[in-house]
């Protein structure tokens, strides 16, 4: 009985966590600072409050385990400033969803790596992603919506790139997932993060302070809703969950981000689209059920 409640918390955990995480991309689209500036100040924010959280939690990481979570920091700041960049390119949903194209990255990884067999039902699951992807790319030339039509491939191609950082942070999350507290767990990796994004937005000169106060509230949303919230509960359901089952629940944040965008920002989805995202997510799920 203690480990089905165990599951049912893990679920609703992720289920609420990917919701959340489905507001990113709308915050980061109102944001008056540029994609590395406003990812900097996400993580800014949540840092008292993690810090507080880890030294709290008992379960603290040794100095190896320090070492991953700095590494899963590093490249979950990767992953979300090629997001970032991405998001002012193309749609919202062809952000967020290349950005998800994690569980293919990773049988291909595998197989590359490790000599993985890669299973025909497998192989099927990342033609079909694949194929899902060029929809969907398609599908955005041609209703010319997002916010620069004339470099949305650009956009497109960087949100794929993301899904390759994603894919790092979520091995190290599952591995360390049931030794290490969730506190420590974000904290390590926020603050790797935080440095990521600061580096970048000096790079490219952005600026770092928001002018207004609506300006500092959609960071504050960033910082406590998305961060603290949305990935802490993803980092606790992650690491209790089946890779199945976690994948199919983490679909809930580009649903979310689509549902936003269509409404906020008038980023419909055409058939074409709709067809690219069903493939896209049905090879996903198809990689992750017969690559175990």
């Amino acid at each position: 009985m203690a480990g089905r409640s165990g599951q049912a918390r893990a679920v609703v955990a992720a289920l609420t966590g990917a919701a959340l995480l489905g507001l990113s991309p709308i915050a980061m689209r109102l944001s008056e600072l540029g994609p590395h500036a406003s990812n900097l100040w996400r993580f800014l924010i949540a840092l008292p409050i993690l810090g507080v959280w880890a030294a709290a939690s008992s379960a603290r990481p040794t100095t190896r385990q320090t070492g991953w979570l700095l590494l899963a920091g590093l490249l979950f700041g990767i992953e979300v400033s090629l997001w970032g960049a991405a998001l002012g390119l193309t749609t919202v949903t062809n952000a967020t969803l290349l950005a998800n194209f994690t569980p293919v990255f990773a049988a291909v990884f595998g197989w590359f790596a490790f000599r993985e067999r890669l299973r025909a039902p497998v192989l099927a699951g990342v033609a079909a992603a694949l194929a899902g992807a060029v929809l969907l790319a398609l599908a955005r030339a041609q209703s010319d919506v997002g916010p620069d039509p004339n470099a949305g491939w650009i956009g497109d191609a960087l949100g794929l790139s993301a899904a390759i950082g994603y894919a790092g942070y979520f091995l190290i999350l599952r591995m360390l997932g049931k030794n290490v507290s969730v506190g420590a767990v974000m904290f390590w990796a926020t603050l790797s993060a935080a440095f990521v994004c600061l580096a970048l937005a000096l790079i490219f000169r952005e600026q770092l302070m928001p002018q207004t106060l609506r300006g500092w509230l959609v960071l504050a949303s960033l910082g406590l809703i998305v961060q603290i919230a949305g990935q802490g509960l993803i980092a606790y359901g992650v690491g209790r969950l089946p890779i199945v089952a976690s994948t199919v629940l983490l679909w809930m944040q580009p649903l979310v981000a689509a549902g936003l965008a269509w409404w906020i920002f008038g980023e419909a989805l055409g058939a074409l689209a709709l067809a690219g995202a069903a493939l896209i997510l049905a090879g996903i799920f198809a990689v992750q059920r017969y690559r175990q």
